[in-house]
């Protein structure tokens, strides 16, 4: 099952490399503190998920009372269907893990609400197809070489429930620990801005950037940013130009062959 989750959710992280990435209006730099402790926060998070998933079907009854499913619960169950609960916890958590692991990708992807900021339609398209063949798996397959077992449509749809539950958590990990990350939980960032832009004093956006997101779409957005790295590119050849033509004249000077 490792190895299918490996082919369906890497399979789907490549379209990543076509995703629709609104690029900064302003200098940007690496944070990489915020950047590890987020991946750490986030990971943890769901890790805890899926213990308290595998706890909630495995020791207790919750699901089987509320959503009506067919209860897991090892108590419940003889000894002579121990394997075939084996099997059927193994897709349980097969589904769960790769669904929430995958949609995890969105979240990352944005610096605000990951439900507010729209993504490639390629992402969209190749996460929906791959966690559509996972429900089926879990839902229809009965696999011994893999030890999975079906479990049926309403537990599928009550994994994706969760996972929608668990999603709703992310985005507020995200923002917590971005803001905590930060020297003086960005004491001196706030400074700065109010230093240089008093209407940040009254709450109020700056004028440069509410300009910028007002007066430009997307598209031109990326017509931008394409032209000033031609002008960056243009700018490094003509000083590349100029200290060889300066060498050439020092070298003729001292006579000097090059």
């Amino acid at each position: 099952m490792v190895l299918i989750i490996a082919i369906l959710n890497d399979g789907t992280i490549m379209t990543i490399s076509k995703d629709r990435v609104k690029p900064s209006p302003l200098p940007d730099s690496w944070k990489l503190s915020e950047i590890f402790a987020t991946g750490i926060v986030l990971g943890s998070n769901l890790a805890l998920m899926t213990l308290i998933f595998f706890w909630a079907i495995y020791e207790t009854d919750f699901f089987a009372r509320h959503f009506h499913v067919t209860s897991l619960n090892q108590h419940n169950l003889s000894d002579s269907k121990a394997k075939d609960l084996d099997a059927k916890l193994a897709s349980a958590v097969y589904l769960q893990v790769s669904t929430i692991s995958q949609a995890l990708t969105f979240v990352t992807r944005s610096q605000g609400w990951s439900f507010t900021e729209r993504s490639g339609l390629l992402l969209v398209a190749a996460f929906l197809v791959a966690q559509l063949i996972a429900t089926a798996i879990s839902a229809m397959a009965s696999w011994e070489f893999a030890g999975i077992g079906k479990i049926g449509w309403r537990w599928t749809g009550v994994i994706w429930l969760f996972n929608i539950a668990t999603y709703m958590l992310l985005d507020p990990l995200k923002f917590t620990t971005a803001f905590t990350t930060q020297k003086d939980f960005g004491k001196g960032a706030r400074e700065a801005a109010w230093a240089a832009e008093p209407r940040t004093l009254h709450g109020l956006q700056s004028v440069e950037v509410k300009m910028l997101s007002e007066r430009h779409t997307f598209r031109v957005i990326n017509i931008m940013a394409d032209e000033a790295r031609r002008r960056a590119e243009i700018a490094r050849l003509r000083e590349l130009h100029t200290l060889k033509r300066q060498s050439g004249v020092v070298c003729k000077t001292k006579g000097i062959r090059y």
